[in-house]
């Protein structure tokens, strides 16, 4: 039996894909002192964020395409969210997290979409939790461009900036 492909799952792939790409884009160039850089102490530095983005590509998404709100990929560490990892790690995760969501993505059904699913301790249409989630990806790839062209133009008038931090 042949799924009814979505035309919207689709345009939601794409939607993703963009997104995905741009935030490797964001990304390309980074290294560990840039990456631990914090704008104030109360930031999120963007080792964080590639932390939350990781798990929001390699767990959440996948949970909510799946319906299964227990997923993981085998081998993802329960403590992730605690530990550091290099930038060639979180990068690895980022590519495999994109390819499992955008493999996913694209074979779901338009009725998939509409389903009620369980979700933030009650139960939403799946399309809304890929809605919040794919705007995570936006969101936070838009916090990596304002720390990195901050640490740019401070660099630009101090290139030791990073080393006075």
């Amino acid at each position: 039996m042949v799924k009814d492909l979505s035309a919207k799952a689709k345009t939601l792939k794409e939607y993703a894909e963009y997104h995905f790409s741009s935030l490797e884009e964001a990304l390309k160039g980074l290294d560990e002192d840039e990456a631990n850089y914090k704008p104030t102490d109360e930031s999120n530095s963007i080792e964080w964020i590639v932390n939350h983005l990781c798990r929001i590509s390699n767990t959440a998404l996948p949970r909510i395409i799946k319906g299964d709100p227990d997923y993981k990929p085998i081998g993802w560490p329960d403590d992730y969210k605690e530990k550091h990892y290099s930038l060639d790690r979180y990068m690895s995760d980022l590519e495999a997290g994109k390819k499992t969501v955008l493999d996913l993505m694209g074979k779901l059904t338009d009725a998939q979409l509409e389903e009620e699913i369980s979700l933030w301790g009650g139960t939403k249409k799946r399309k809304v939790g890929l809605f919040a989630y794919l705007g995570e990806l936006v969101h936070h790839k838009g916090q990596i461009a304002y720390i990195r062209g901050t640490v740019k133009r401070f660099k630009a008038k101090d290139p030791n900036f990073l080393n006075t931090c």
